[in-house]
């Protein structure tokens, strides 16, 4: 029910035009329901099981396309579908847990990433946005794994789903034993072979970076495609920004200043509508100002 196998199965269905939902390794509905229209459409009956007959079948048939364009395709007609106007949509902010570092930063990565968490929430709901954070800070405390794992990542990943979000951003902050190691980078869904791939959430992925590149003097560490459990379970375009490391200097004292931590809100902020932007009406990286959208949002009422 999951594994390399289920991921050939669903690029191999894709690639025939069948709908398989996110190609995640992981026979879901979704998959078993492009399955059983493959089979279906091939005159094997269609019990939803890859058995030798729909192997055979499914090696014998040349794919219309490659890649996964139909789920892009898709994807981007879903955006071009939602409409500019950010409000009645819905965003899930997950502050990631900081249990993975350290014991030394974990108190600092706690204030950090909740209350960035905080002003990016509040910003968004000002433009109409229904926000949701995965955890409170005082429930991370109440609560938190002693590590973090599959479980623990499948948890927050349902949550995010079961609230139907068209976006979700998680936060963190980084630590390194190299205290020259610094910067911001953002991560989305996609595996190491390159031939899986969340477009959608590449393509925020690369705004969020882009803006918050522009508006501040972090390094650029670029965005990249992870096997994350929590990007491969969440459902929407999905992305994990680490903010910084708080093991350097420069990064720490950056992100110790609320102000800073302001600029990174609105960074973010800006990413959530470029999003839903066509190019014609698009803003220039970093131009666009949280106080901008407030207007517009206003005029538009």
């Amino acid at each position: 029910m999951a594994g390399d196998d289920v991921f050939a199965l669903q690029r191999r269905l894709l690639e025939l035009g069948f709908k398989v939902g996110r190609v995640d390794g992981y026979f879901g509905p979704q998959t078993e329901s492009g399955l059983r229209d493959f089979q279906r459409n091939f005159g094997i009956p269609a019990d939803g099981t890859c058995g030798p007959a729909t192997l055979k079948a499914l090696g014998q048939l040349a794919p219309m396309v490659r890649g996964g364009a139909p789920n892009a395709m898709r994807a981007r007609e879903r955006i071009r579908a939602a409409g500019p106007q950010l409000g009645g949509k819905i965003v899930v902010i997950d502050p990631a847990p900081t249990s993975p570092l350290p014991a030394e930063y974990v108190d600092r990565a706690e204030e950090v990433v909740h209350d960035l968490a905080a002003r990016i929430e509040g910003r968004l709901v000002a433009t109409g946005v229904q926000a949701y954070l995965t955890a409170s800070r005082a429930g991370r405390h109440r609560s938190a794994p002693a590590a973090t794992g599959p479980g623990e990542e499948l948890e927050r990943a349902t949550f995010a789903n079961r609230t139907q979000a068209n976006l979700c951003i998680s936060l963190a902050v980084d630590a390194s034993t190299n205290p020259d190691a610094c910067g911001v980078a953002t991560y989305f869904f996609g595996t190491g072979d390159g031939e899986t791939w969340s477009s959608t959430g590449e393509r925020f992925a690369s705004l969020v970076q882009r803006e918050i590149v522009a508006r501040t003097d972090l390094v650029d560490l670029r965005c990249h495609a992870k096997s994350w459990e929590f990007l491969r379970r969440t459902r929407m375009p999905a992305v994990r920004l680490d903010a910084g490391y708080l093991s350097n200097a420069g990064d720490a004292r950056r992100l110790a200043d609320p102000g800073f931590r302001d600029v990174l809100a609105e960074a973010v902020v800006v990413a959530v509508q470029r999003f839903y932007l066509s190019p014609e009406t698009d803003a220039h990286t970093g131009f666009l100002r949280f106080s901008e959208l407030r207007s517009a949002i206003r005029a538009a009422d």
